[in-house]
């Protein structure tokens, strides 16, 4: 599979990931990874976010897209 990125321009890559968000193939020049926090929901103190956070494989698009809600949830937050 090639890069979505790469092919856009007209080049050839072998990709090294999908986007978790859209799927598009990306190399490893396109392929952005991004801390995903992991939450618990518990009964007392309602949902917390563990200490340890999961990786998500992004392209640029949906990494700058995804990036708004974590920036409007952390204004609503703080």
């Amino acid at each position: 599979m090639n890069c979505f990125e790469c092919a856009k321009s007209g080049l050839i890559r072998d990709a090294v990931g999908l986007c978790h968000h859209c799927s598009a193939a990306l190399c490893s020049e396109h392929a952005r990874a991004v801390d995903d926090p992991v939450t618990a929901t518990r009964a007392v103190c309602g949902t917390v976010v563990l200490p340890k956070h999961a990786r998500l494989i992004l392209c640029d698009v949906c990494e700058s897209a995804l990036r708004q809600t974590r920036e409007a949830h952390a204004l609503a937050v703080g």
